[in-house]
């Protein structure tokens, strides 16, 4: 697992600085390249998951996301969080991204209150767009909330980042439900 204030051994110009988040697959670092001086986020498989029987079709998953985002983000959309590198950390793949600084609509609706209209159609139409170039390059995100999307900050631009659910359009994935708290309802 990797950890806060050490050097990465396969790219040493990577530096953890904290843990950002862990989710029920993932867990995202944010890190500085020394070298460059400017942060990044390194995401990785959620090593607590190592001896469960489907870890290995996590793993592949995992490197499926990071070859659906380097194909999506090749085309440099300003509303997806770009990938800039991967690797792989004592067996663990590391997908290295932009770090975007700011807060997740989530929070930030959580802690400003509700939206106007107009800037609301304003982030929509962001996320939408950005859906749009996946949906072209027959890739579903399946997870697009709130939570998954960040003002970046000083800004009015929106990112859509974690791709960790992505499917392809012509998969049976289309039809799962990724995250029931958003998730349309079932009539």
């Amino acid at each position: 697992m990797l950890q806060p204030g050490k050097a990465l051994k396969q790219r040493p110009q990577y530096i953890i600085e904290s843990e950002i988040g862990v989710g029920g697959f993932g867990v995202t670092f944010k890190a500085k390249h020394k070298d460059l001086n400017f942060p990044v986020v390194i995401k990785t498989p959620n090593s607590r998951l190592c001896r469960d029987a489907n870890y290995p079709k996590f793993v592949e998953g995992f490197r499926k996301e990071g070859r659906r985002l380097a194909d999506i983000t090749q085309f440099q959309h300003p509303h997806i969080v770009r990938i800039i590198d991967f690797f792989e950390e004592d067996n663990l793949p590391c997908l290295v991204m932009d770090f975007v600084k700011g807060k997740n609509l989530y929070h930030l609706v959580q802690n400003q209150g509700i939206l106007s209209e107009s800037i609301a159609i304003d982030y929509i139409k962001q996320i939408a767009d950005a859906l749009s170039l996946c949906h072209q390059n027959g890739i579903i995100h399946r997870d697009a909330h709130p939570g998954n999307m960040i003002l970046r900050e000083n800004s009015n631009t929106v990112i859509l980042i974690d791709f960790g659910l992505a499917g392809n359009v012509n998969s049976q994935s289309i039809n799962q439900a990724a995250n029931m708290a958003f998730a349309p309802w079932k009539c």
